[in-house]
C-alpha cells in the first residue's frame, strides 16, 4: 500500500505546484493592477517595489494553496479515471475510500503547515505590507519639470522658460560652483528663465528670478536645492505697500521644504486583526472581555442604585398616603415648587436615559470588536481546512471527469468554489454585524461543502449517480400530464 500511496502522492505533486503558480500569478497580477497608481510613477527604487511584493506575497499564499489543492485533486483523480487506473485498483480490492485516504493525508499535513504559516508569518507580513503602503501613498513623485508649467510644492510655484542638458565639459566648469548636493549627478539639467514664489510668510510676497539655475534633491536636508545665477530678489510686504524691497545676485541658492519626496519606511506598533498572531488576539480578546464585564458590572450598580430609589420614594408615598392627609400636602405645595420639583425629575430621568444609552452602546462595541477578533481567529484555521474540504469535493468530480468530461468536472468544481468564498466572505461581514456568531461565519462554508463531498464521495463508491435523473423524468411528465388535464377541463 505504500507504493500506491506514493504514486498517487506524486500524482498530485506536478497539478499542485502548476496550480498554485498560475492562481499565483492571478493574484499578484490583480494586485499589481489594483495598486499601480499608489506604487510606480513615485521614483520608488526596485527594491522598495519588490520588498513591497513580497510582504504582499504571503496572503497570496494563503488563499492560493486551497485552490490549489483542489485543482491538483481534480488533475490527478481525473487522469486516473480517464486511464481506468481508478477501476483497475477497485477490481483489486481496493476501495476508493483507500484511494482517496493518501490525498486526505497530505491535506492534512497541509492544513497544519498553512495554520503554522497563517499564524506566524501571514500577520508579520501584512504588518509590513501596511507599513510599505502607508509610506508609499504619503511619499509625492518626484518633481520633473517641464517648461512653462507650474508647479506647487509646499508654499512656493516654481516655473522655468526652458529646459537643457549641459554637455560634459561645461558640466565639469559647473561641479565646483554647485555644491555638494550635485555630487554624483551629472544628468543634472540646466534651467532657463527660472521664477519662484515664495509665499511661506502669509504677510509677504517673494519673488526671486533668475537667467539660469539648476535643481536637485537633498536627502540630508529633506529639500529642493535650487542654485541660481544671475536673477533678483523682490520682496513686498503687505502690511506696507510703500515698502518693496529689490536686490540682485550672481549665485543664490534655495532651500524647499520637500520631505515627501522621499520614501521612509515607518514603524508602528499598532496592529489590527488581520497584523496579529492567535496569541495576540486572545489577550485583545481578553482584554475587552474585562472592559465589557467591568462596565457591565457598573451599569448594573447604577439600575440597582436607581430603582432602590424608586422603591424608597414608592414606600414613602404609601406611608404619608396612610399617615396624613394628602390633600393638605398638595394645597401646601405652590405650583412652582411642582414645576421645579417635575423639572427636577425629568433632568433626573434624562440623565439615567443618556447614561443608559452610553453604557449600552459601550458594551455593544466591546462585543464588535470581541466578535472581529474572533472571526479573524476562526480564519486562521478554516482557510487552511479547506484543503481537506476540497479533497473529499475534488475526488468525486475528478473522478466524474470518466463519465462527463473533465469539462464538467471543472465546472461543478468551480461552482463548489464559489459557494466557498461567497459563504466564507459573507459569513465575516455577517458576523461584523453581529447576525451570526463568529463560528458559523467561518466554519459554514465547510461544513455545507464538506457534507457535499461526503454525499459525492458516498454516492461515488456506490457506483450511483450523483442526481436520480429518471426520477426528475417522471416527476416532470406527472406534472405535465396534470397540466394537460387541467387545461382540457377547462375548455
Amino acid at each position: 500500500m505504500k507504493i500506491l500511496y506514493r504514486y498517487i502522492i506524486k500524482e498530485h505533486i506536478g497539478p499542485f505546484f502548476m496550480g498554485l503558480a498560475v492562481i499565483m500569478f492571478i493574484l499578484l497580477m490583480n494586485f499589481l493592477v489594483r495598486y499601480i497608481g499608489q506604487i510606480f510613477g513615485k521614483g520608488l527604487s526596485a527594491l522598495t517595489i519588490a520588498k513591497l511584493i513580497l510582504f504582499n506575497l504571503p496572503w497570496m499564499v494563503a488563499l492560493a494553496v486551497p485552490m490549489a489543492t483542489l485543482v491538483a485533486v481534480l488533475m490527478a483523480f481525473g487522469r486516473l479515471s480517464s486511464d481506468n487506473e481508478i477501476t483497475i485498483l477497485k477490481s483489486s480490492g481496493i476501495s476508493l475510500y483507500r484511494i482517496i485516504r493518501p490525498a486526505l493525508y497530505a491535506a492534512f499535513v497541509l492544513m497544519i503547515v498553512m495554520i503554522y504559516f497563517n499564524d506566524q508569518i501571514l500577520p508579520e507580513s501584512n504588518h509590513q505590507a501596511k507599513l510599505m503602503l502607508r509610506s508609499i501613498r504619503q511619499k509625492k513623485p518626484t518633481l520633473q519639470l517641464e517648461p512653462n508649467i507650474f508647479y506647487t510644492v509646499d508654499r512656493y510655484t516654481i516655473v522655468v522658460s526652458k529646459i537643457q542638458r549641459p554637455l560634459p565639459e561645461q558640466w565639469l566648469d559647473l561641479s565646483n560652483l554647485l555644491g555638494p548636493e550635485y555630487q554624483g549627478k551629472p544628468e543634472t539639467d540646466r534651467l532657463v528663465d527660472v521664477t519662484i514664489f515664495d509665499q511661506s510668510d502669509p504677510q509677504v510676497d517673494v519673488t526671486i528670478t533668475a537667467r539660469e539655475g539648476y535643481m536637485t534633491y537633498s536627502r540630508k536636508r529633506k529639500s529642493l536645492v535650487f542654485t541660481l545665477f544671475n536673477g533678483e530678489f523682490h520682496k513686498l510686504d503687505r502690511q506696507k505697500l510703500t515698502e518693496y524691497e529689490r536686490s540682485t545676485f550672481t549665485r543664490q541658492v534655495v532651500y524647499i521644504p520637500a520631505s515627501d519626496f522621499i520614501f521612509e519606511e515607518r514603524k508602528d506598533s499598532d496592529r489590527s486583526d488581520r497584523e496579529m498572531t492567535i496569541a495576540m488576539m486572545h489577550r485583545r480578546v481578553e482584554y475587552y472581555r474585562h472592559q465589557y464585564e467591568v462596565r457591565k458590572q457598573r451599569f448594573a450598580n447604577i439600575i440597582n442604585q436607581n430603582l432602590a430609589g424608586v422603591d424608597r420614594l414608592l414606600t414613602l408615598g404609601d406611608t404619608l398616603q396612610t399617615a396624613v392627609n394628602i390633600d393638605s400636602i398638595k394645597q401646601a405645595i405652590t405650583p412652582s415648587q411642582w414645576r421645579s420639583a417635575r423639572i427636577k425629575a425629568s433632568r433626573v430621568t434624562d440623565r439615567f436615559y443618556h447614561q443608559a444609552r452610553t453604557n449600552v452602546s459601550f458594551l455593544n462595541m466591546q462585543e464588535r470588536a470581541m466578535d472581529k477578533f474572533w472571526v479573524e481567529i476562526h480564519k486562521k484555521f478554516s482557510i487552511p481546512f479547506a484543503s481537506i474540504v476540497f479533497v473529499l469535493i475534488g475526488a468525486p468530480l475528478g473522478i466524474m471527469a470518466r463519465k462527463g468530461g473533465m469539462g464538467v468536472g471543472m465546472s461543478l468544481s468551480i461552482g463548489f468554489f464559489l459557494l466557498y468564498w461567497v459563504f466564507l466572505i459573507g459569513g465575516e461581514d455577517l458576523a461584523d454585524r453581529q447576525f451570526i456568531s463568529p463560528f458559523w461565519a467561518m466554519w459554514a462554508a465547510n461544513i455545507l461543502v464538506g457534507a457535499a463531498g461526503v454525499y459525492l464521495t458516498y454516492k461515488t463508491v456506490k457506483e450511483t449517480s450523483f442526481i436520480d435523473w429518471e426520477w426528475w423524468g417522471k416527476a416532470l411528465r406527472f406534472w405535465q400530464k396534470k397540466i394537460n388535464r387541467s387545461e382540457t377541463s377547462g375548455e
